[in-house]
């Protein structure tokens, strides 16, 4: 016996499963951070179907759940966003894989966050319509994604505070006494009070090199580690830096 369901998901990984499957790990509007087994896909002389679950796609699926195993089985697909620069362009196929893996490691499986899951699909989409440099778009995902996840930085920044504590997520003056292993830079603490205070498109405009994209990744990384108290390596941020260098 199966219980069957329509829901909207966003693809994040794939993975090997037996001699010809491929386990699709997604975030599902309903249900949350979920596996979804594709029977025989590897099979198909038909690499477009493959093609379909890249890094951030957007579909529309039917899975069926079984009550003898706690994966999902796929029954139907199909794009509910066509992504065409992201699947084709380098430097935006190397943005969805290193948001792909900040969702991936990041959300329990659990149930789904209806709100999560739309702004997910807006920063896709603004990814996949996005023109020219797109060097900064992960640096304001990672803000926009600590406010969703309930971190919002509180940008109380200042002359007299210009220094971004971690632990009390506030800014802090220079002659605090803090663990300065949790205060980001100067030059960190200014970026993310730029980037909460810009949209898109202006925090697209900021001139940074890679080395300052770099270390606000990492600090920003950290952050969430904190906050969600876990280690956070995401593996394709060397990707990243090598792309935008």
């Amino acid at each position: 016996m199966s219980l069957v369901c329509k829901s909207q998901t966003i693809v994040l990984h794939l993975t090997k499963y037996g001699d010809s499957g491929l386990i699709a790990h997604v975030l599902d509007n309903r249900l949350g951070r979920r596996g979804i087994y594709l029977r025989g896909i590897k099979k198909s002389k038909n690499s477009a179907v493959i093609a379909q679950f890249h890094n951030l796609a957007i579909l529309e699926v039917v899975t069926a759940a079984s009550t003898k195993s706690k994966l999902l089985y796929m029954r139907e697909y199909h794009p509910l966003v066509q992504l065409h620069s992201i699947r084709t362009d380098i430097s935006k196929s190397a943005i969805a894989l290193f948001v792909s893996e900040v969702i991936y490691r990041t959300l329990r499986e659990e149930s789904g966050d209806e709100e999560l899951f739309e702004w997910l699909k807006g920063m896709i989409s603004a990814l996949e319509a996005l023109e020219g440099n797109s060097a900064n778009f992960h640096l304001k995902f990672l803000v926009g994604f600590c406010k969703q996840m309930g971190f919002l930085p509180h940008d109380n920044y200042s002359e007299q505070t210009p220094l971004f504590d971690i632990i009390s997520a506030r800014y802090v003056s220079a002659g605090a006494l803090r663990d300065s292993t949790y205060l980001f830079t100067e030059q960190d603490s200014l970026l993310l009070h730029r980037l909460l205070n810009a949209d898109l498109d202006e925090a697209m405009q900021i001139p940074l090199n890679a080395r300052a994209r770099s270390g606000f990744c990492d600090q920003m990384l950290k952050y969430l580690s904190y906050w969600l108290d876990t280690p956070i390596n995401i593996r394709s941020l060397a990707v990243l830096h090598t792309i935008f260098a």
